[in-house]
């Protein structure tokens, strides 16, 4: 009971996930993707300098400019349909998972300006945009020659087993290493050397949702200003189960199976400020430009816990077949995230079509990390090492076929976020879009096709051994419906 009681006290992560916030939440929860109605979704998101659609503002806030009316719209549907297949050691394995999420409701106000100075409207926009969403399941089965007691025994190595603690303590208490002869202080895993079936099943849910109120105004339809003040909502998730079992030798140590359950959950509210400016020198261009202030989340709850489950061949000799202990931990910690600059250029085509294009620079590696009761040095410092400049290109184009019936297409490209990966699977992402839309003199209703492509890594413990390779696709399908008065 002593044993037990103590592995309960010192319990702590050595899991990648497990860990408390660190460098792998800095980047989770600056990236965004940008979803939105269907007519932003079909086009690509290239409607900065474009203009006339409520997501936009998440991108260039001068678009609310272009508004001439009111206007209202709502997505209440995005069908998301994601399949990962994962490739570990050599093994592949697949999981796919179905959701259905609402990612947009807008209002924009558009009203004349009754003086003689060459400001025409001004306008005023409130409402929510999903700008990423963390939905995503995979699974990870291999028979490898390592063992998680491997990495532990690590973390042990040069501490006499009775002062044990941490992650060291965890592998003590859960038989999973054990003193090497004739030493009190060095370490092996139980089935090192051995071949060991492992598996894992990685379920992540949740999003950021931004709560915009946006502002702007018309100056001779030449010059056109916004500014939205956003509130992200961040809400995330993430489960895993991760298993090893003796593939040989299954009478070592008495184990048949461990299996830990760990559950990580964030939530918590941010704030920036966006400001933009377009520019329509001739009748079929117009230009823009746009600054995001740093993302600052203030007390960003963080919730953890681990169930460690250790099956035994043979009964303990108190009868017991199995073990089980329970951890959990919560805290709170700030995050500030990188700011983002972005450029855009909108070509009009006989007031029938556009063809734009925007880029957008961040450099993940300003992310920065803040706690009163710690300081994340080590995760502050691992930040910058790790993370670097990524570039987001949105290209565009939408075409009337008739005054009522229009057609889109569009292409989206997120670089890796990290400084020293030359792998495919380096976290960059990729957007194949596709929408059509049908307008009246007051109602309107899109229809967008998104294929998201995305390839990365992922350490089932710590960074130990031999990481996951996955590749993920997701099919949505978003419709909205709006009216103009």
């Amino acid at each position: 009971m002593k044993r037990i009681a103590t592995f309960i006290i010192v319990i702590m992560g050595l899991f990648g996930l497990a860990s408390a916030q660190g460098d792998y939440e800095a980047l989770t929860f600056s990236q965004f993707d940008y979803w939105g109605t269907a007519r932003f979704m079909g086009a690509g998101g290239a409607f900065g300098a474009t203009g006339g659609d409520f997501s936009a503002l998440s991108t260039n806030p001068a678009s609310i400019g272009l508004f001439k009316r009111y206007e209202t719209t709502f997505t209440p549907m995005q069908l998301n349909f994601g399949y990962t297949d994962t490739w570990y050691n050599g093994d592949k394995s697949s999981a796919q998972k179905f959701k259905y999420v609402v990612p947009q409701a807008g209002i924009v106000m558009a009203r004349d300006i009754n003086r003689d100075n060459g400001w025409k409207k001004w306008q005023f926009g409130f409402g929510y945009n999903r700008i990423t969403d963390f939905n995503q399941t995979f699974r990870a089965n291999t028979q490898i020659n390592s063992t998680i007691g491997d990495a532990m025994a690590e973390h042990a190595n040069g501490t006499y087993f009775g002062n044990l603690s941490g992650d060291a303590s965890l592998a003590w208490y859960g038989f999973l290493i054990d003193t090497l002869p004739g030493d009190q202080s060095h370490y092996r895993g139980f089935y090192s050397g051995y071949d060991i079936d492992q598996s894992a099943l990685v379920v992540r849910s949740g999003a950021i949702d931004e709560m915009q109120l946006s502002i702007g105004g018309n100056y001779s339809d030449k010059l056109y200003i916004g500014a939205t003040l956003a509130f992200p909502f961040l809400n995330f998730r993430e489960n895993t189960t991760y298993k090893e079992s003796p593939a040989e030798a299954d009478d070592i140590a008495n184990i048949n199976s461990y299996t830990l359950y760990s559950s990580q959950r964030n939530s918590g509210t941010g704030v920036n400020l966006k400001i933009g400016v377009i520019y329509q020198p001739a009748d079929f261009v117009r230009l823009g430009v746009a600054f995001h202030t740093p993302t600052y989340y203030w007390r960003i709850r963080d919730y953890f816990s681990r169930e460690l489950v250790t099956k035994f061949t043979r009964p303990l000799d108190n009868g017991a077949s199995q073990l089980d202990y329970n951890y959990e931990n919560s805290n709170t910690f700030t995050l500030t995230t990188p700011l983002k600059f972005n450029v855009d250029a909108s070509f009009l085509i006989a007031k029938r079509a556009f063809i734009a294009a925007e880029y957008e620079f961040q450099n993940y590696g300003m992310a920065t990390l803040y706690a009163d009761n710690y300081d994340y040095i080590a995760e502050n410092e691992a930040v910058k090492t790790k993370y670097g400049i990524s570039h987001n290109l949105r290209v565009g184009a939408e075409v009337n076929i008739t005054q009522g019936f229009a057609l889109r297409a569009g292409y989206r490209l997120r670089t890796s976020p990290y400084k020293l990966s030359d792998s495919p699977y380096n976290n960059t992402a990729h957007f194949i879009t596709a929408g059509l839309g049908f307008r009246g003199k007051v109602m309107f209703f899109d229809l967008a096709y998104v294929l998201r492509m995305c390839k990365d890594s992922y350490w089932l413990y710590d960074t130990y051994g031999t990481p996951c390779n996955y590749a993920a696709k997701s099919h949505n399908v978003v419709a909205t419906v709006g009216c103009k008065f």
